[in-house]
């Protein structure tokens, strides 16, 4: 019996000293991610809406494409401090896809040809948390805040103008303050480079919100520590 819990402790404190061996060293870490992220904001710039809030209408070139959907490929880069194995904090920016529609607008004595444009991204604050499943495998959650940044804007060439901001047509804010959560599992290449795999999902609240954002990636750590 006392040799099995000897056998048990051992293995334990050995199994321990590999992990800790192998987590990344407290330390300034940067990070990479790209991935496919869904905004959903079809719903909330279709052009028929537009229509309906503005003295013009317009017709999308390709019947098909009625909203500014924007859903599609984006990347994350972060920089972050590891206080210790289990612990860090990081402040990233998010790029996401940005999409044009061009079309026809008819106005009263006018018509032109012109754009509508929608773009978005987005500047975090997250709070890591992470438990080592073994000796190179790690999962880890994030929360925090996110200050997203929506612009949808119009360019066409009538008389006079349509230019400018549509924010306000369409009602949705230019800024919005939103709680952010991540889920991701990584996997330590050696003591200073990871790589990774995650969710993030960024959930609007309020009036004049923009869609809700989730982002699927893979990602590449480096830790400086």
């Amino acid at each position: 019996m006392f040799k099995k819990v000897l056998s048990t402790t051992v293995l334990g404190i050995s199994a321990l000293g590999v992990m800790a061996a192998n987590a990344a060293a407290p330390g300034v870490y940067v990070t990479g991610q790209l991935g496919y992220a869904n905004t959903h904001m079809g719903d909330k710039t279709d052009t028929t809406n537009i229509d309906n809030n503005t003295s013009f209408h317009f017709h999308p070139n390709n019947g098909n494409d009625t909203n500014l959907s924007n859903n599609g490929l984006a990347g994350r880069i972060a920089l972050g401090y590891q206080f210790n194995p289990n612990f860090a904090l990081e402040a990233g920016y998010l790029r996401l896809s940005s999409t044009r529609v061009a079309g026809t607008s008819f106005k009263p004595l006018n018509v032109g040809q012109g754009t509508f444009t929608l773009q978005q991204n987005v500047i975090d604050l997250l709070a890591k948390g992470i438990i080592p499943i073994s000796a190179k495998f790690n999962l880890y959650g994030k929360a925090g805040l996110a200050y997203v940044n929506t612009a949808i804007s119009s360019n066409i060439p009538t008389i006079p103008p349509i230019q400018g901001n549509l924010n306000g047509v369409t009602d949705v804010a230019r800024y919005k303050l939103a709680p952010e959560v991540a889920l991701g599992v990584s996997y330590d290449l050696t003591s200073n480079v990871s790589v990774d795999t995650s969710w993030s999902h960024i959930q609007a609240f309020g009036k004049s919100r923009p869609g809700n954002i989730d982002f699927v990636a893979v990602g590449l750590s480096y830790n400086f520590g």
